[in-house]
């Protein structure tokens, strides 16, 4: 384990690095799936220097008692914070942005980019390219069921941005005393009168199931590793969770250039936030592990004593293409997880069309009703006014027929 990227020189102004074009001196942007720079005007394409540098973790303890580094990003980047949902981002100082890459805010503010956070140890960068993730956007759209049908037109006008998201990972060994009451189960032959058919009081037996307590105890080691929190506070957990899990096999050394031409977010769930959150998960896993150690058929009682130790962390960023739109005046978000096409996203629910869906649910019981009363003399006028008003409910629904 290394010691933390929090000692050593300033990186000066002269360090920071910049991308631009060699042929016409146009910003050159990453090429999602290619590991290379491309300039967008005249096609040039330059090789990303990707380190073979093994991908540290950090002492977690030796962090928190330190004051990081002034690290920043290691290239030139603009940061705009959102008023209307809090997330803060940065981008090439070529790019305009002037709504949020989360929310689709105008809202957004111009501030000083942190040059103290610390600096990403490595990413995964994106091989979803922009126009997969439209098409994936679109798809999702057309499949909406119980959506405003006008929401196809805003999703037309939807902006997707490539963004960097910020995560901790981190690791810890355990050691967990636990004590609890295991319940072993036993049955025991018991006698009850009922009523039969007939009126007669008839006596019969039957088993019950009892249970003997009895003091356990036991001890057990357990090893966490990589325990993902997103640093992100721009969009919905919901929604970062459904685009889950990213292969962090994957990951790479950070290098400043795959971020050229890329949105990347600054983490706004600090180093200890985020082990605070870890540590709560990891907390709750041992305890369903020590549950499951405990002997018998049963327990209850379980009380859980857990030391954490060798706590180490990095910090890395995750790609996704965000697909931010307004409706109504409210703000909805779609993603792409942009290493493995995963989706995940919310729209507003069209009222009309869930009405319509109880209405079809109904009609298609009174349609049941009605070919059990045919057995019976219903006449068949009756079913084809049923399988009528059946048809109108599936159109108003917006199911086809």
């Amino acid at each position: 384990m290394s010691e933390p990227l929090v000692t050593g020189p300033t990186r000066s102004a002269d360090e920071v690095r910049k991308f631009p074009c060699k042929q016409c001196g146009a910003g050159l942007a990453f090429a999602p799936g290619q590991s290379v720079l491309e300039c967008p005007y005249c096609g040039y394409r330059e090789e990303v220097p990707v380190t073979q540098q093994a991908i540290q973790e950090y002492c977690l303890d030796t962090a928190l008692s330190q004051i990081p580094h002034q690290e920043g990003w290691g290239t030139e980047r603009r940061t705009l914070r959102c008023e209307n949902c809090g997330a803060t981002t940065t981008f090439a100082p070529g790019q305009v942005a002037g709504e949020c890459a989360f929310c689709g805010s105008n809202k957004v503010v111009e501030e000083n980019t942190n040059k103290q956070l610390i600096r990403p140890e490595s990413l995964v960068p994106f091989t979803v390219k922009r126009e997969e993730a439209v098409k994936c956007f679109r798809e999702w759209i057309s499949r909406l069921w119980f959506r405003p049908n006008n929401l196809k037109h805003a999703g037309q006008l939807a902006k997707i941005s490539g963004t960097y998201l910020p995560f901790w990972t981190y690791d810890a060994f355990t050691s967990s005393h636990w004590t609890a009451e295991a319940g072993y189960h036993y049955y025991v032959t018991e006698s009850y009168t009922e009523t039969d058919s007939n009126g007669n009081t008839v006596q019969k037996t039957r088993q019950v199931q009892k249970t003997r307590w009895v003091p356990a105890s036991g001890f057990r080691q357990d090893f966490f590793d990589d325990e993902l929190v997103c640093a992100s506070k721009g969009l919905p957990p919901k929604l970062i969770a459904g685009i889950c899990p990213f292969q962090l096999e994957s990951l790479i050394p950070y290098e400043a250039s795959f971020l050229a031409g890329f949105v990347a977010e600054e983490y706004q769930v600090g180093l200890e936030e985020g082990w605070s959150t870890a540590q709560g998960r990891m907390e709750v896993e041992v305890q369903a592990r020590c549950g499951r150690d405990v002997p018998g058929d049963t327990h209850r009682f379980l009380q859980v004593q857990t030391a954490f130790s060798h706590k180490s962390f990095k910090h890395l960023l995750l790609p996704v293409w965000v697909a931010a739109y307004l409706y109504n005046g409210q703000s909805y978000r779609f993603l792409v997880n942009g290493q493995t096409g995963k989706t995940s996203g919310e729209a507003p629910l069209s009222w009309w069309k869930i009405a319509g869906a109880v209405l079809l649910a109904l009609l298609i019981a009174l349609i049941v009703f009605f070919i059990l009363r045919a057995r019976e003399g219903a006449t068949h006028t009756q079913i084809e006014m049923g399988l009528f008003w059946l048809q109108t409910a599936a159109l108003t629904a917006g199911i086809p027929v």
